[in-house]
C-alpha cells in the first residue's frame, strides 16, 4: 500500500504555490516601477514612497527569486525543500509583521497587509506540511468517554471561538480602514443566524459521535482510534470540513464581508490542498484496507443518498472515523 500519495500532492501543490508566489512578487514590483500612481495604494508612509521602495531588494531576492527556487526544487523532489520553504516562510513573515507594525503607526498601507497575510499564511501551512507531515497525527490517550467529550467540546468552543469570532472581526476592521463596502439586505442578520445554528447542529453532531464512537476529537493531535461510519460519517467523508466551511460563509454572510468569505473559502482550500492528503496517509497506514473501502464508497465533499454500510449492515459495531473529523 502506498502510504507516500499524500506527501507528493502537497510537494505538487507547493511547487505550484511557490512558483506563484515568486511570480507574483515580480509581477508586483514591475507594476510600482512602471506605474508611479499605483504606489499610493501600498505606501506605508503617505508623506513619502521611500518606505515602501525600500524593499525591493528583500523582496526580489528573498520572496521573487527564493520562492521561484522554491517551486522548482518543489516539483523536482529535491533534498533541500525543507530549509528553502522554511526560509521563504520566515522572510515572508518578517516583512508582513513589520509592515503591519508601520501601518499600525501611520494607520497607511493596509492593503498591502491584506495581500502579505494570506501570503504568510500559505508559505507557513505548506512548510509545516512538507517538514512535519508524521508528526500532525497522534492518536488520543486512552480516557473515559465523558473526558473526550468534554475535551472535544473545549476545542469546538476555543476554535470557533478564534476561527469564526476573532479573525473574522479584525479583517472586517481591516477591510474598513481600505474603505471596502459591506452587503446589506433585508432579514441578513436573521437569514445567517439561522444558517448559522444549523450548520453548527450539523457539525457538532459529527464531533460527539466521533467523541463516543471514534474515542477521539477533531484535532490530529488528538484523533480518533477507530474508523467511523455512523452518524453524519455515513453519507459524507468530511463533516467537520463541510460544516467549517458553511459556518464561515454563514459567519460571512452576518457581517457582509467579502474578505470573510475570501477567508472561509481559502481555509477550505488549505485543508484540501494540504492536511487532507496527509491525513489520507495516516488513515490508510493505520486502518488499511478498511479505510480503502469506506473511501470508494463515501465522497468527501458530496453526500450520498443512503447510508454507507459495511457488509450490508449500517448499524455494525466496527464504527469508523477519520482521526480529525474532518475527512
Amino acid at each position: 500500500m502506498d502510504l507516500t500519495k499524500g506527501i507528493e500532492k502537497v510537494t505538487r501543490a507547493a511547487g505550484i504555490y511557490f512558483l506563484v508566489q515568486g511570480l507574483a512578487v515580480f509581477g508586483w514590483w514591475a507594476t510600482l516601477l512602471t506605474w508611479p500612481s499605483t504606489r499610493t495604494l501600498f505606501a506605508l508612509d503617505p508623506r513619502s514612497d521611500t518606505p515602501l521602495l525600500s524593499f525591493w531588494l528583500a523582496d526580489l531576492s528573498l520572496l521573487g527569486i527564493g520562492s521561484v527556487i522554491a517551486g522548482i526544487m518543489c516539483i523536482r523532489g529535491s533534498e533541500f525543500i525543507k530549509p528553502i520553504v522554511w526560509l521563504i516562510t520566515g522572510a515572508i513573515t518578517y516583512a508582513t509583521l513589520y509592515c503591519l507594525a508601520f501601518t499600525l503607526l501611520t494607520d497607511a498601507g493596509w492593503l498591502g497587509i491584506i495581500l502579505m497575510f494570506p501570503a504568510m499564511i500559505w508559505s507557513g501551512v505548506f512548510a509545516t506540511g512538507l517538514a512535519v507531515p508524521r508528526a500532525m497525527f497522534r492518536q488520543s490517550a486512552d480516557r473515559s468517554p465523558r473526558w473526550i467529550a468534554a475535551k472535544t467540546l473545549i476545542q469546538i468552543i476555543v476554535v470557533w471561538g478564534i476561527i469564526l469570532g476573532v479573525v473574522p472581526y479584525l479583517i472586517t476592521v481591516i477591510e474598513d480602514k481600505v474603505g471596502l463596502g459591506r452587503l446589506h439586505f433585508p432579514y441578513q442578520k436573521s437569514i445567517a443566524w439561522v444558517l448559522f445554528f444549523i450548520i453548527s447542529s450539523f457539525g457538532i453532531w459529527a464531533a460527539m459521535v466521533m467523541s463516543k464512537t471514534g474515542e477521539g476529537t477533531p484535532l490530529p493531535l488528538d484523533h480518533a482510534k477507530k474508523l467511523v461510519f455512523r452518524g453524519p460519517y455515513a453519507f459524507v467523508r468530511n463533516p467537520m470540513a463541510v460544516s467549517g466551511i458553511g459556518q464561515g460563509l454563514a459567519v460571512a454572510l452576518l457581517l457582509g464581508s467579502g474578505f470573510v468569505a475570501l477567508y472561509a473559502l481559502m481555509g477550505s482550500l488549505i485543508w484540501q490542498l494540504v492536511f487532507r492528503p496527509l491525513e489520507e496517509d495516516d488513515l490508510r497506514a493505520r486502518f488499511g484496507s478498511d479505510y480503502e473501502k469506506y473511501a470508494d464508497e463515501v465522497k468527501c465533499w458530496v453526500p450520498r443518498s443512503k447510508p454507507y454500510q459495511i457488509d450490508g449492515t449500517a448499524d455494525s459495531s466496527n464504527s469508523i472515523v477519520s482521526p480529525s473529523g474532518r475527512m
